[in-house]
């Protein structure tokens, strides 16, 4: 009887647990036995419901009737699964209270909330655009919305070249690249990628024997040794190749300080990170900022071991250590600290996490 006691406890205090996701990362709320992506799914959740915004009078007398109704956490997730739909100042708050408010089963309240986002956005057309995937076992997706007209009239285009016998999708794929081919193939631009390749590893590929040797680039990629050779003799790697040296536990080397991150020091800090090294991320080097691990508003030089890339997103909400009684904020998502040598996420509870992501292991710092 105690442990139903308990479950029914826990389903609801739906918004005390958001205030406690609130204060933590989800790497911290992980250590407390929560799956990651249900922790991150957390704080996400937190960050809307109890974070800063722009109804504060309306989410607090949400927020307040919520706790009141003694709503779970799958309630709130699935109240702000819609709510957030509504990109208009305001409008996802007013859904939020009116679906807090809204009596009924949490299947009921669902189906009433999704007439309500038709109701208030009506049909969406989707929007013309490329998208282009992360790299995954070495295979990007590239996905191309346009009007039914033209896909069509691109489809039959491709159906019309001369293909070899094979599934569709592949004979398709086959055919586009004929297409592309044709018209004079693709750019060669000269490289402005890094390619991270140990000192061993570099003497190998030179030698020609580096066939098997697989090394990670800052544009999210992998390559092959004859794949740099290839490059190299194409001139696509551009008529200059610079060295990096790295220390096993400090990082970079220092080459001179100045206020912004030199060609030099952006290019050690993409070799040493050919990912953004926020733990789950997988935003390529290429992509990426120029990041002061210590703040340089509180002193931070800018040296080599004091930079990382971070992508543009987590170089935002990156808490950047400030002092205490001067411009202090208190953390909440953590920061990039130098450990040991290499880059990690220092949670706000006091948990170093490093990014998992495949290319994480293939930069500099991992091949001395």
């Amino acid at each position: 009887m105690e442990l139903l006691q308990t479950l029914k406890l826990y389903f609801s205090q739906g918004i005390g647990i958001l205030r406690i996701a609130y204060e933590h990362s989800p790497y911290d709320l992980e250590s407390f036995g929560i799956v990651l992506p249900k922790a991150k799914e957390y704080a996400k959740l937190a960050d809307a419901l109890v974070g800063p915004a722009d109804s504060p009078r309306l989410q607090r007398e949400s927020i307040a009737l919520a706790e009141q109704r003694q709503l779970s956490l799958d309630h709130l997730v699935m109240v702000n699964r819609h709510a957030k739909k509504l990109k208009k100042r305001g409008a996802a708050w007013k859904l939020r209270a009116e679906l807090i408010a809204h009596e009924g089963s949490y299947k009921e309240v669902n189906a009433y909330g999704n007439r309500r986002v038709k109701e208030i956005q009506g049909e969406k057309p989707k929007e013309p655009g490329v998208k282009v995937s992360q790299a995954k076992n070495g295979m990007v997706t590239m996905t191309v919305t346009d009007t039914q007209r033209r896909i069509t009239d691109f489809t039959k285009t491709l159906d019309s070249i001369e293909t070899t016998e094979q599934p569709r999708k592949k004979a398709l794929l086959e055919a586009f690249w004929k297409l592309i081919d044709s018209g004079g193939g693709l750019l060669q631009p000269e490289y402005r990628t890094v390619i991270a390749i140990g000192l061993d590893q570099s003497a190998t590929i030179v030698r020609g024997e580096g066939n098997e040797s697989i090394v990670g680039a800052s544009d999210g990629t992998t390559m092959t040794g004859a794949e740099i050779v290839n490059a190299a003799m194409s001139g696509t790697l551009g008529d200059k190749i610079y060295a990096g040296l790295f220390h096993p536990t400090a990082g970079p080397v220092n080459l001179y300080e100045t206020r912004f991150a030199s060609f030099k020091q952006r290019i050690l800090a993409m070799a040493e990170n050919l990912v953004c090294p926020w733990p789950d991320c997988g935003v390529p080097a290429d992509r990426c900022q120029v990041h002061h691990l210590d703040a340089h508003k509180n002193g931070g030089q800018t040296n080599p071991s004091n930079l990382s890339t971070l992508c543009a997103y987590h170089n935002g909400v990156n808490d950047d250590g400030d002092v205490p009684g001067k411009n202090f904020t208190k953390p909440k998502r953590g920061r990039m600290v130098r450990h040991r040598g290499k880059v990690k996420l220092l949670t706000p509870g006091g948990r170093l996490v490093s990014n998992m992501h495949d290319l994480s292991a293939m930069g500099a710092m991992d091949l001395i």
